[in-house]
């Protein structure tokens, strides 16, 4: 006998429409049961200054600097290959697009032209602050300062773009004690915890520079460098004489013979021992020029 196997009754179509209902509803509670997904926040760009430094050295051109676009260096190549031409320019500029567009570049080839006629200027852009530097007497100086003027308009201008002193006479001789008291009185600054010199104090260095020249033949002068005690003192003897030599380069720049100066950290003898038990002031100490015997 064949075996049949029993038959369930099917549900009825309202219930069965129920039934589904139910499932999705308690799918979608279950769904709500997961906390939403927050964004997290991106953290804004940290913006940069756009910079450009330029050196000349002996009528050829080095560069370098960082912009914040490809169109903005585009620019500044043509420029520089207008002016300097191919072969005179070398360097590279990288592209950031974090740097701010640079306020100095439409004006850039105008200065070229000024700059390029300028042997051993060197030029740091720099955001909105343009440092000149280099061995430049008191015309070059004021000729960059009014190029400056012209294709710079915002920028600030520092470093020997500050306008040189009276040089209509001729330079007064200084005794060596009182050029080391005018030498002494000069507050030349330093960029901090560095030793480079403040690009606001090279105008002072050129003054010194010019005041050193005019000294008596066979004078001759140490630089001490300033010192602020921390807790590493071998560092702070370390950035003493760093100083003291940074300001030696920029009067070597400035036309004064390295047969003039010596130079010597804070807490140095003579001839660069240190000197037992010296413990510098807590205020710390100026940098000061002394004559040598």
């Amino acid at each position: 006998m064949p075996i049949h196997s029993p038959e369930f009754p099917r549900p009825a179509p309202a219930f069965a429409c129920a039934l589904a209902l139910l499932i999705a509803t308690t799918g979608c509670q279950r769904g709500s049961d997961t906390p939403p997904q927050t964004e997290v926040p991106t953290a804004p760009r940290v913006q940069i200054d756009a910079t450009l430094g330029l050196a000349d050295n002996s009528g050829s051109l080095r560069f370098d600097g960082t912009v914040d676009s490809e169109a903005t260096r585009t620019a500044i190549e043509r420029a520089l290959l207008a002016v300097y031409g191919n072969g005179r320019a070398q360097g590279a500029i990288d592209v950031d697009p974090s740097a701010r567009p640079p306020i100095w570049a439409k004006g850039l080839e105008d200065f070229l032209r000024i700059l390029s006629t300028v042997p051993g200027a060197g030029l740091r852009l720099s955001g909105n602050q343009a440092t000149l530097s280099g061995p430049l007497d008191n015309d070059q100086r004021r000729a960059l300062r009014a190029a400056a003027e012209r294709a710079f308009p915002g920028v600030r201008l520092s470093g020997l773009f500050e306008p040189p002193g009276d040089d209509s006479g001729t330079e007064p001789k200084l005794s060596p004690e009182a050029l080391a008291k005018t030498l002494n009185a000069t507050d030349v600054a330093f960029k901090p915890g560095s030793g480079e010199v403040s690009d606001d104090s090279l105008a002072l260095v050129a003054q010194a520079a010019d005041a050193i020249r005019a000294a008596p033949e066979g004078t001759r002068l140490v630089i001490v460098g300033p010192v602020t005690p921390t807790s590493d003192a071998a560092n702070d003897v370390f950035l003493s004489k760093q100083r003291a030599e940074a300001l030696k380069v920029q009067l070597i720049l400035q036309g004064v013979s390295p047969a003039v100066i010596d130079t010597r950290g804070w807490g140095q003898n003579p001839d660069g021992s240190p000197v037992e038990n010296a413990v510098p002031p807590p205020g710390g100490a100026s940098m000061r020029f002394e004559l040598l015997r």
